[in-house]
């Protein structure tokens, strides 16, 4: 008893631990953009010192998402492969949701959007199960984006779970996804119920829900809401406040290396200068996103071909020829970078989408194995459940049949014993006729003896006629055998047909289980003689000293 408690006390606590590891994993991935590569180590640690399965599956699907973070997509494929091998043991686990949160993520990145949609639907499905509302309300945002802002259930849904996450990281990214549909909404539809008013205000209200910055996790989404309201500020209102939170958004941008901010930043801000006629403000924010850029710990070249471009056109509105092709020089010198970025880009990610379709092509076998095992085992199952069935139902049958039987063969006996009372009562009324009569007879022989003229003969003649024992037998015979058939036939058989009718009556006698006695007193002789019959019988029957009459009879019924 002691045993078990103390078994007991120590699965708890290694319950309990196993837990608050997870836990601690989760909050490290929460918080990853205030620094990745503390982030990668802290996760790298726990993975180190993780026991079970499920802890393995977690700690690799986290590790391969921050690497997606940081754009480092062959080591965030390479966890997602390690996460793999734990993968399937953890059946709706919070490891199997961000497991495949991961895959999606990735296969989104890498443009295979039906996969990713399709790993997206599954962590969305299991973050659901496991009540964890953010990160449901997230995978919901990814489908709707990839979606081409096509699936408006989902984004209603994911609106939903993330105002019940109470997750302010997750309430902006939703909003924000549903602030870029109603924009997307009304420039594409000229019967939109929706407006920049409406967009406003709407994004308004989601600026309004942070109260506290460093409490939000998801420091990206807060920085595209910045971005969003402050450049739509200033686009649709030509409000200057919206330079404000352009400023809040660089400012997170550039704290995080965000570099689309600072491309959409520096762009939008541009753009908005270039409309006013602002040029030369123009000039030198296109000029300050470029050096900004490419002072990023991850530079792209795709951003600095951008920028020299903007640039390029502002010095030929202004036909300044040599400061045009000074840039034009920089732009070429751009555009090689940005090609062989692109080509290596590209050739990275055709391996890692070669290397995904291969594991994808695994698992689908391996799905289509296991399927057919399935249909087997199950076809198994049904083969044999169908086979107790009916052998249950034969053994009920057999059971119903013998039950029946056995009352069959009751109501038998029954009926049996009681033709062998008949038989009997019949053979021994017949019998005390015959000794009565017999006895008439001797008595008036008597007194014929003594006066002869007296009696009749017609008399005797009547008496012999009531004797026939002949026919008496052969009623005897006749319903004996509607009890045992052939019984008479065997023994004489037996007996090479040397019995005679008393004989076989004796015998007839012996098997309805009648005593010497009893045989005797019906038969009116003395037991002597029937003990004599019985030993003549036996002779006749060829049946030695040892072997005994009633038992003999009683076999051959």
């Amino acid at each position: 008893m002691k045993f078990k408690i103390i078994t007991v006390f120590f699965l708890f606590l290694f319950q309990t631990l196993l837990l608050a590891q997870n836990e601690k994993a989760i909050d490290i991935f929460n918080n990853r953009n205030e620094d990745l590569n503390k982030a990668v180590k802290d996760l790298s640690v726990l993975k180190k010192s993780a026991k079970s399965n499920e802890s393995q599956l977690l700690l690799n699907s986290l590790l391969a998402l921050t690497y997606i973070t940081r754009k480092d997509y062959e080591s965030a494929k390479k966890y997602i492969t390690e996460a793999e091998k734990f993968s399937g043991k953890n059946g709706s686990s919070s490891g199997e949701a961000y497991y495949n949160f991961a895959i999606g993520k990735l296969y989104m990145i890498l443009e295979i959007n039906d996969q990713s949609i399709n790993y997206f639907l599954k962590s969305f499905r299991l973050f659901k199960l496991n009540e964890n509302f953010a990160m449901a309300s997230d995978a919901g945002v990814s489908i709707f984006y990839i979606s081409n802002y096509k699936d408006v259930k989902i984004l209603n849904e994911s609106l939903e779970l993330a105002d019940q996450s109470k997750d302010v990281g997750a309430i902006i990214n939703a909003r924000c996804g549903f602030a870029n549909y109603m924009k997307n909404d009304f420039n594409n539809n000229k019967t939109s119920k929706y407006n920049s008013e409406q967009l406003l205000k709407y994004l308004k209200e989601t600026v309004d829900l942070v109260k506290n910055e460093n409490e939000t996790t998801q420091k990206f989404a807060l920085a595209s809401l910045y971005f969003n309201y402050g450049y739509n500020l200033l686009f649709y209102k030509k409000n200057p406040e919206g330079d404000v939170y352009l400023n809040k958004a660089l400012k997170l941008a550039k704290k995080y290396n965000y570099l689309s901010i600072y491309r959409n930043y520096y762009g939008a801000k541009g753009d908005i200068l270039l409309e006013d006629k602002r040029i030369e403000e123009a000039k030198a924010f296109f000029h300050r996103g470029l050096k900004e850029a490419q002072a990023m710990p991850y530079p792209d070249a795709v951003t600095e071909l951008l920028f020299y471009d903007d640039l390029k056109k502002i010095a030929a509105t202004q036909k300044d020829w040599e400061e045009f092709y000074r840039i034009d020089q920089l732009f070429q010198a751009a555009s090689k970078k940005a090609n062989d970025e692109s080509v290596n880009k590209a050739i990275q990610n055709s391996i890692i989408k070669y290397e995904m379709k291969e594991k994808e092509e695994k698992i689908e076998t391996l799905t289509s194995k296991n399927f057919n095992q399935r249909i087997y085992i199950l076809i198994m199952i049904v083969v044999i459940v169908l086979m107790l069935i009916i052998w249950f139902q034969y053994q009920k049958n057999n059971k119903l049949k013998m039950h029946l039987i056995s009352e069959k063969n009751k109501q038998l006996e029954i009926e049996r014993n009681q033709v062998r009372k008949e038989l009997i009562g019949s053979v021994l009324h017949l019998e005390k006729k015959n000794e009565i009569l017999n006895n008439l007879k001797e008595k008036l022989m008597e007194k014929k003896s003594a006066a002869p003229s007296v009696i009749d003969h017609q008399i005797f003649k009547a008496i012999d006629e009531g004797i026939l024992v002949d026919d008496d037998f052969e009623k005897f015979r006749s319903n004996f055998n509607t009890i045992y058939p052939e019984f008479f036939n065997k023994l004489l058989d037996k007996a090479n047909q040397n019995l005679t009718q008393l004989d076989l009556k004796y015998c007839g006698f012996i098997l309805m289980k009648l005593s010497t006695k009893e045989i005797a007193s019906q038969m009116n002789v003395e037991p002597k003689s029937i003990r004599m019959a019985r030993y003549r019988i036996k002779q006749k029957l060829n049946l030695g000293k040892d072997e005994d009459l009633d038992q003999f009879i009683q076999h051959l019924s």
